[in-house]
Parts: structure tokens; C-alpha cells; sequence
């Protein structure tokens, strides 16, 4: 009896310094150095920029699966209005070659201004959503993501494949409804989107970066959201966004760094539209 009760107490005080040090390790994170010292000034001057959680929400993952495919959302608490509408979305990666993976100009055409997409990450890291509103006041959440070699991560096809379906277009119509109400929307497109730090494969030589750097979706006329992304976003871009339908197709335009336009028109009466 003595002797089981040795163990159990053993036990409990293992299961107890084991739980601490976990809780620990995962709540003491590094210290934001590089955004602290270099990044905010370079992107924000010395903008004020105020905790975004009562706004927003930002969803990572805390180890990615795959450093080159890393899911990000960012969840609005609020709908957007003409009055009162988040303006842009920039979305930053401390640690990555280049930091910024794209500032994305929304519009009060997109109701809901919640958001996907993806990204590398090239090391351990802080990822940052930094929100501006229409009456320019800046907010901000980041989260920690442990993932490494994103940027360096080889194409998931060999290069023929890939330039072969280069430019090909998917979108998908997640939810739907009456003209007037917030739809739910999912464009991707094939583009390998090199990022000039990954080798061919087969030579070992350097890969040129090529990556999207523009893209545009708008309906009847009326900008839904635009981008200038760089080569922190991953390959076969994908975003998910929300719309105030009116009706029309939504009319994709995007480019590349290599000078190449790629354009497609989807009805929205399509569950799924490719081209």
C-alpha cells in the first residue's frame, strides 16, 4: 500500500510539473524585436496602432503543417457600412525575406470584410493583421506561428506542369442569396508563384521569382477588394472573401511580376466557374 501510494504521488507531481512547463513554454513567447525595432516604423511611420481583438479575430495555426501552405482568416466582429468600413487589411510576417505579404484595399461592397487566405513562413515567427479604418484609426492583432522554410519550399509539381496550367482560374460560390444580401465567394488561381529562393529540382539552378503582384475582383462596376501581394503569399493564390451581390458576374483581373495579365468573368449563378 505504502509503496502505491509512493507512485501516486510520483505521478501526480510529474503530471503536475509536465502540465506547468507546457502552459509555460507555449505562453512565453519571444519577444516582437523586429517589429518593435524595424518593421512598424518602415510600413506605419509612428502611427498609432491599437490592440484589434473587440474588432477582429485572427486565425493561425500555431504549427503549421506545411510552412509553404499556411491557412490565415481574419474574422470582423462587425459588418461593414459606407459610414464606418475597414478600409485596407495588411497582412505582415516579421521574420519572412519580405515581410509584407500584401495589402489588401477593401471596400463597403464586401458587407462582411472577414477574410482567407495564404501564406509562407519562413521561420518561426509573429504573423500581424494590421486593419486600417475609413477615418484612418490602425488596429492590430499577431499571433505566433511555429513553421520554417516556406519560402525556400519547392513547387508542389514539376515546372512544366506548372506553367502549363499557368493562369487557370477557379471560383467557387460558398454562399449565395437573394440580390442585396452578403454572398460568400473562393478565387484561386494556378501560378507558381516563386518566390526567387527556391532551386529547380533537376538542375539545382535558382528559380526567378515570379509571383502575382496585382489582382482585382469587382462587380457591376463596383470594386469588391484589390491587392499588390508579394512573395509571402503561397502558390495557386487563394482568397476567400464576402460580397454584397448585385446581380452581375464578378470580374477578376490579376497580374504578374513577369508582366503576364490574366482575366476571367464568373456568373454568379455558377456553384463552381472555371476557366
Amino acid at each position: 500500500m505504502k509503496l502505491n501510494n509512493i507512485f501516486f504521488k510520483f505521478f501526480i507531481l510529474f503530471s503536475l510539473v509536465n502540465f506547468s512547463s507546457n502552459t509555460y513554454s507555449k505562453d512565453k513567447l519571444p519577444e516582437p524585436v523586429v517589429w518593435d525595432t524595424d518593421l512598424k516604423e518602415f510600413f506605419f511611420d509612428n502611427d498609432e496602432i491599437q490592440d484589434g481583438s473587440k474588432i477582429f479575430s485572427l486565425e493561425t495555426p500555431y504549427r503549421a503543417l506545411d510552412a509553404a501552405i499556411v491557412p490565415i482568416t481574419v474574422k470582423f466582429k462587425q459588418k461593414q457600412s459606407e459610414n464606418n468600413y475597414v478600409k485596407s487589411l495588411s497582412l505582415i510576417i516579421d521574420e519572412n525575406p519580405s515581410p509584407l505579404v500584401g495589402k489588401f484595399e477593401f471596400t463597403p461592397k464586401m458587407g462582411d470584410p472577414s477574410f482567407t487566405t495564404r501564406i509562407r513562413v519562413d521561420k518561426y515567427t509573429y504573423v500581424r493583421a494590421v486593419i486600417e479604418m475609413n477615418d484612418s484609426k490602425k488596429f492590430m492583432v499577431a499571433n505566433y506561428v511555429k513553421a520554417a522554410g516556406g519560402c525556400s519550399a519547392p513547387a508542389l509539381a514539376d515546372m512544366d506542369s506548372i506553367m502549363a496550367r499557368l493562369g487557370k482560374m477557379k471560383m467557387k460560390f460558398i454562399k449565395t442569396g437573394k440580390k442585396g444580401e452578403i454572398n460568400k465567394a473562393q478565387f484561386l488561381i494556378s501560378h507558381p508563384n516563386y518566390s526567387g529562393l527556391q532551386f529547380n529540382q533537376l538542375t539545382r539552378s535558382e528559380i526567378p521569382a515570379h509571383f502575382v503582384n496585382y489582382i482585382s475582383i469587382e462587380q457591376d462596376g463596383n470594386l469588391i477588394f484589390q491587392a499588390n501581394p508579394d512573395i509571402s503569399l503561397s502558390e495557386d493564390p487563394s482568397f476567400t472573401f464576402n460580397y454584397i451581390d448585385s446581380g452581375g458576374p464578378l470580374k477578376v483581373t490579376v497580374k504578374d511580376s513577369d508582366g503576364l495579365d490574366f482575366a476571367g468573368e464568373f456568373p454568379t449563378s455558377n456553384i463552381v466557374s472555371a476557366k
